[in-house]
């Protein structure tokens, strides 16, 4: 089936001030030295999958701790030049301003086309039209200033959307501007992998509320005998009051009774947080960040191998990245024994430019027969 994806193009987005990378299959692998943009890269995917959804923009931001937080006091419109929390995904970093470059992220080829821009923009009352709600990358006198608001109007193929700053600021969700649509949900399933995803098994509680009892929840226990044969079955518990915790717990033959997921090590965490996180991805993208983190290279192959299966059979797109020549070569076995296209993709930056190298099957094949520099 072909990808829903084949082409990705991002525009002003972090250090990405123009990349275009085509030929992406059903399982891409991004490779390079640091600073070459592969986390930007996923980044810019979330974004685009999910019509900058709200608690996606709030989540990056929050994990690079860029001026996200619990602020209550709100932005005055005029303090806009040195309250721009978007301005870390912005290229190099500008103030509030009209010459703000949007970005533009888009796809092409593949199932799935689809186009989002992101613009500094202001929303107010204009006076003249009726006193309805516009949007201006300006804001003039016959604005009323006491409710214009600075922010970012998104447009997701066509339908258009406005994030006042300050709601980026406080991490709250105020009520929408007039008719100007606030959407905040995913157009498809898109599921990432942190780099540390596995660590902490609380968090993927709604993951696995989402596909327990279900055909899937076989799939993750199968994942996790990848690294300990002896696990026959997987649960969490816990969360029944606010404070708290879910926990991971399985069943494994020597064991008289189920026992804490951490205690199997880092390895088949990490392992359970991709799995879960796949089965969750059915239709659409599974995106991982630094793949080998707590996978021993022994182990990587059959991690990949799942990948690869359970990417064609619940129709998931996947984009990983990685720093690790082990994951490459794990990759390419799995690749040449799957059905399924997988492509790895180097990142090189020259100057202010990133330049993509795709390497499919074949050209994968010789690349790690050779030890050619790939990383």
């Amino acid at each position: 089936m072909e990808p829903k994806i084949r082409t990705l193009e991002i525009y002003q987005y972090r250090g990405l001030q123009q990349l275009t990378i085509g030929g992406l299959g059903r399982v891409n692998l991004l490779t390079g030295r640091n600073n070459t943009g592969k986390s930007s890269v996923l980044e810019a995917l979330r974004i685009l999958a999910t019509g900058a959804s709200m608690s996606v923009l709030h989540g990056i931001l929050h994990s690079r701790e860029e001026g996200v937080g619990n602020n209550d006091t709100p932005i005055p419109p005029v303090d806009a030049e040195g309250s721009f929390p978007l301005s870390s995904l912005f290229h190099g970093f500008p103030q509030f301003s009209a010459s703000v470059l949007p970005i533009v992220i888009a796809s092409s080829g593949g199932r799935l086309p689809m186009k989002l821009s992101l613009e500094a923009r202001w929303l107010s009352r204009d006076r003249e039209q009726g006193d309805s709600w516009v949007i201006s990358p300006s804001q003039p006198k016959l604005f009323d200033r006491l409710t214009a608001k600075p922010g970012v109007a998104v447009d997701f193929s066509g339908r258009q959307s406005f994030i006042p700053l300050e709601k980026l600021r406080r991490g709250v969700s105020p009520r929408p501007y007039m008719d100007l649509e606030m959407v905040d949900e995913s157009r498809l399933p898109c599921v990432f992998v942190s780099p540390y995803g596995g660590e902490r098994t609380a968090t993927l509680g709604p993951l696995w509320d989402a596909i327990a009892l279900s055909d899937r929840e076989q799939d993750v226990v199968d994942a996790l005998r990848i690294i300990d044969p002896e696990i026959s079955a997987i649960s969490m518990v816990g969360g029944e009051s606010q404070k708290a915790t879910r926990t991971a717990i399985v069943r494994a033959s020597g064991f008289p009774r189920p026992v804490p997921l951490r205690s199997f090590g880092d390895g088949v965490n990490r392992l359970f947080g991709i799995a879960l996180s796949l089965v969750n991805a059915k239709d659409g993208f599974l995106l991982i960040d630094e793949f080998e983190n707590g996978l021993h290279h022994t182990v990587q192959t059959d991690a990949w191998r799942a990948i690869f299966k359970l990417a064609g059979r619940l129709d998931i797109q996947v984009v990983a990245t990685s720093h690790s020549w082990d994951a490459i070569e794990a990759f390419q076995t799995a690749a040449s024994e799957s059905t399924e296209e997988g492509v790895l993709i180097r990142l090189l930056r020259k100057g202010d430019e990133i330049i993509p190298t795709l390497f499919r099957e074949d050209e994968l094949a010789v690349a790690t027969r050779e030890r050619i520099e790939v990383r």
